[in-house]
């Protein structure tokens, strides 16, 4: 018997878990798979370690979300800065920006649109400084009652006026206002390749030169929690996948897994998506349904294909820590029409570790979950012949691409491909679709969180799906505000014993 079971290692649930156990709750993680850290993970293939995407983190500096966090759960991580730059082909043209002279290079590649790369870097410098201005912790959209929501509006549109402006929009609309190349609306574009509000991108540029990498790679971030919650008292078992959700007289009790086994306890946490999550409630629940058709006209973020290439240690990448490629128009094409053959692709090249063989580089493809009869599987997902055949094809394609680009010195240095399909990341992570961002942030989704508490008494969620959102830190912090939440029911304050914790010494 437990105080609190959470379904998924994955970085919400192992937040919600350090922060529990750390008032001595008993808690208990359940992780299908054999490592933690869900979409924050790392692999080894043929020598190398791989990160699933993650470029770097921005929060990972000090005073931040993430060592914070680490640091009251009673852990750390070490963390280099990232000061690769960044190169662009767009249209099959080359155009390369220091991180370090970032605004410079782009008037040197746009001297015609000077203006125009001044009035773009000065909004997204304004926007990154009212997103971060304030010290408050916000509070959830869904505890608001109509005053404050009011508040919260007013007080936005006098403090954040750029952000609402032009942060909240569209970035394809944004773009075509600041700037009639489309090339340098192109290369703005690239920092992001997916239907987002402007704000991502204008975050996205800000923190270039001044984001942060793990040390080790990205493992080790769910592996310094993973060891804080052991500390702090609390169980994690891996390899054991939860098959159902216990109820009794309505309310949450217990899970059930794959091997038969049923832990029980107060109350349930699912870092899973609510689509998973609800599938794992039984159908003679009358909630079920209603629940289920709520989240099924709320809109997914897109799914990506990740490219996993092993490069070989001599080749040359330069200071280059991401490249582009796409076309002109893609910032304003429907992703749904995106294929091997004409979508953007983003490629990053991660720092070597000491005992990798060779240089882990990673493609990021935003190629839709549907694509070709859902990647030629059945009903139920289950990968044949007939998908890995696809995958193979994909494959060629997107190294042709990027053959053309890179020229034959890259495709002799290739020593290992190896694709993930939206199919592969739904299965490892239960993020429905494969969605690598929960909920889509365009201007009709954004903000659109679900609650943390479900209409099943006694089961919660955390993670990407609900407050505040997604993003390592924003994935992180959901795990504080359930916690939040659930040990005010003990007299606990958490935002105050958090704020005490990091005052107390000044």
């Amino acid at each position: 018997m437990f105080d609190y079971i959470i379904i998924g290692a994955g970085i919400g649930g192992l937040s919600v878990g350090n922060f529990l156990a750390k008032y001595n709750k008993k808690v208990l993680i359940l992780e299908k798979h054999n490592i933690p850290g869900g979409l924050v993970t790392s692999f080894k293939r043929k020598g190398v370690q791989f990160n699933l995407g993650i470029e770097s983190l921005y929060e990972l500096k000090k005073g931040q979300t993430i060592p914070q966090f680490l640091e009251f759960w009673g852990t750390t991580i070490k963390a280099q800065k990232n000061t690769g730059d960044i190169c662009c082909f767009i249209d099959g043209r080359r155009y390369s920006f220091r991180h370090d002279r970032l605004k410079d290079d782009f008037i040197d590649a746009f001297p015609n649109n000077k203006d125009d790369v001044n009035h773009i870097f000065d909004i997204n410098e304004r926007m990154y400084k009212e997103m971060n201005s304030g010290t408050e912790a916000p509070k959830p959209p869904y505890e608001m009652n109509l005053l404050e929501l009011l508040k919260f509006v007013i007080n936005n549109f006098i403090k954040r006026p750029t952000l609402m402006k032009y942060g909240m929009k569209d970035a394809s609309v944004v773009l075509d206002k600041l700037t009639q190349n489309p090339v340098l609306r192109s290369v703005i574009y690239s920092k992001g390749i997916f239907p987002m509000v402007y704000m991502a991108y204008a975050y996205r540029f800000n923190v270039i030169g001044k984001d942060y990498y793990p040390t080790g790679g990205m493992q080790s971030i769910p592996d310094a929690t993973v060891q804080s919650f052991a500390a702090n008292g609390g169980t994690i078992k891996l390899n054991t996948e939860v098959t159902e959700i216990l109820i009794d007289n309505g309310k949450a009790i217990g899970v059930k897994t794959k091997n038969g086994d049923c832990y029980y306890a107060g109350s349930i946490i699912s870092n899973a998506s609510p689509h998973f999550t609800y599938d794992l409630l039984p159908d003679s629940l009358s909630q079920k349904c209603s629940m289920k058709q709520k989240i099924e006209a709320k809109e997914i973020f897109p799914p990506l294909c990740a490219l996993f290439m092993s490069v070989k240690s001599e080749y040359d990448f330069g200071n280059t820590s991401c490249f582009s490629f796409l076309s002109s128009t893609n910032y304003k094409d429907n992703y749904k029409n995106f294929t091997p053959e004409n979508c953007p692709i983003e490629m990053i090249v991660y720092p070597q570790n000491e005992s990798d063989e060779n240089k882990a580089v990673v493609a990021l493809l935003p190629i839709p979950y549907e694509y070709q009869n859902y990647w030629e599987t059945s009903t139920k997902r289950e990968r044949g012949e007939a998908y890995y055949k696809l995958k193979s094809e994909v494959v060629d394609t997107v190294l042709s691409r990027l053959y053309s680009s890179l020229g034959y010195g890259f495709k002799d240095s290739l020593v290992l491909s190896e694709l993930s399909t939206p199919i592969t990341f739904e299965r490892y992570t239960y993020s429905k679709n494969g969605s690598f961002m929960g909920w889509a942030i365009d201007s009709k989704n954004y903000g659109r969180f679900l609650k943390q508490k479900t209409d099943v008494p006694n089961l919660y969620l955390c993670g990407q799906w609900v407050f505040p959102g997604f993003g390592v830190a924003g994935v992180i912090a959901s795990g504080y505000y359930l916690a939040k939440y659930l040990l005010k029911s003990d007299g606990i304050d958490l935002e105050r014993d958090y704020r005490n914790y990091f005052t107390q010494d000044i």
